[in-house]
Formats: structure tokens, sequence, C-alpha cells
């Protein structure tokens, strides 16, 4: 069965007309299963990732469970403020520390699209 992916291109622009600043993250499993529960940092996830985008960090629970998507191989994931939540992708840390309720696998490919709202002058 075939899915519908969804690239990640880095943005044109820093905000848009509705001020908009969208930053967009994507990495790429290469290196065997990530076992579940175990801790994410998506800034600097260590060896066995391909990572391009931007630097998309969390300040809280909140930015990423209202201000961020997540996309596992083109489908969106269910965002938690913990992992007592039971959604497929949590809040562990500040910064960009999360984690998954399931095993990623091998070329599993991650996106992050955080839509920061921008205050016109």
């Amino acid at each position: 069965m075939a899915e519908l992916g969804i690239t990640c291109p880095k943005a044109s622009s820093t905000a848009d007309v509705m001020g908009i600043d969208l930053e967009k993250r994507t990495l790429i499993r290469t290196g065997g299963p990530f076992e579940q529960n175990t801790v994410l940092d998506i800034l600097d996830p260590g060896a066995g990732w391909v990572v391009s985008g931007d630097m998309v960090t969390f300040s809280g629970a909140n930015e990423l469970t209202k201000i961020t998507q997540v996309y596992r191989n083109g489908v969106h994931q269910l965002t938690a403020e913990s992992s007592s939540d039971d959604n497929d992708v949590y809040f562990v840390a500040a910064s960009g520390s999360i984690g998954f309720e399931y095993t990623l696998q091998t070329n599993d490919i991650l996106q992050f699209w955080k839509f920061n709202p921008t205050t016109s002058g």
C-alpha cells in the first residue's frame, strides 16, 4: 500500500501575508529502529539521522501541541503534553526533545512544521 508523502522545502520568506512565520525541519531515520519512548532531540538527534531545515524549538508543551504539526511518513501525528496522554508524539523537555509512543523504523521521515504568529510593527 502506498502512502501520500509531504515534502518539506525550506521556507522562501520568514513571514507570509497572514502574519505567520513557518519553521520546518525534517529528520530521516537511517540507523535502524529507534525504540518507543526514547527521547529524541530534533535539534541534535545524534548518529543514525539525516537532518535538514530550520532549527525548530519548543519553549514548552503548549508550543508542541498548539502551534506545531508533526508528520511521520506524511501522516499527521497527534501531539500531547506528556506520555501519559497516549498520543503519537509527546513533549519531553524545552528546546526540541520529544518522544514517540511507538518504535520508529529505518527510512521513516519525520517532519515538524511550527507556525509562529508574528507581530506586525
